[in-house]
This record gives C-alpha cells, sequence and structure tokens, in this order.
C-alpha cells in the first residue's frame, strides 16, 4: 500500500476512534451518574442537580457518538463534540486531564473538517 492508498482510511480511523470515546463516557454516565458527580462544576450544581447534569451530558455524547459512528451529520457532531470538549478542558485547567481533552477536542475539531468519507451516511445519502 503507498500512502497515498491510506489517506483514504484516516478520517474513517479517526472517527472510530472518537465513537468509542464518546460512546464509553456517554453510556458509562448514563448508568453510573453518581461515578461523575464530582467532575459537575459547582456553578452548573447550582444551576440544577448535578444527577441531572451529567444525565444529560452522558445523553448528549451518546447520541452525538452514535450519529458520528453512522456517519450522520458528522461535522455538525463532530464541531459540537469538539466544543464541548474545548469547554470542558477549559472548565479543568491545565492538568493532566485538561491538555488530554484539549488534544481530543482538537482530534474531533480536525474529523469535522473532512469530508465525509466513504463509510459513512453523508457520503451515501448525498446525491453527486
Amino acid at each position: 500500500m503507498t500512502r497515498n492508498h491510506l489517506d483514504k482510511y484516516a478520517a474513517p480511523v479517526l472517527r472510530f476512534g472518537l465513537v468509542m470515546l464518546f460512546l464509553w463516557f456517554g453510556l458509562s454516565q448514563i448508568i453510573s451518574p453518581g461515578d461523575w458527580v464530582a467532575w459537575v462544576p459547582e456553578l452548573a450544581s447550582a444551576l440544577m442537580p448535578a444527577h441531572t447534569i451529567i444525565l444529560l451530558n452522558g445523553a448528549f455524547e451518546t447520541i452525538l457518538g452514535l450519529a458520528l459512528a453512522a456517519g450522520f451529520y458528522t461535522r455538525i457532531a463532530a464541531l459540537l463534540l469538539s466544543l464541548h470538549l474545548f469547554f470542558i478542558a477549559w472548565e479543568i485547567g491545565y492538568n493532566d486531564v485538561g491538555v488530554r481533552d484539549f488534544a481530543l477536542a482538537v482530534c474531533a475539531l480536525s474529523l469535522a473538517l473532512f469530508s465525509p468519507d466513504q463509510y459513512t451516511l453523508d457520503k451515501r445519502l448525498r446525491k453527486e
């Protein structure tokens, strides 16, 4: 395989990795919201119960993770998830988790910049 031949797999591999990330975290928050309460910022928990925030966040990550898995509105889902991760990284601050989330946000943003790949519903539904 040549390098040019492998280029077509860059977006699907990136998308698959992000799907695994968001489905794992999203479903984990839905299944065990109590495990995540400590991560809710104080300001947010003043507005609504922390368990509710965790469940809403888990649903957000799961639904958009499924959209990425199907390649349905891939760019929009990736952009929303990247903004979500940039906010989390900002909120957490400069530490190992914040730096990791910033890097993942950049990955999600880069996915939003790709054209739909051959394994997405976006590509299959687009009339060319």
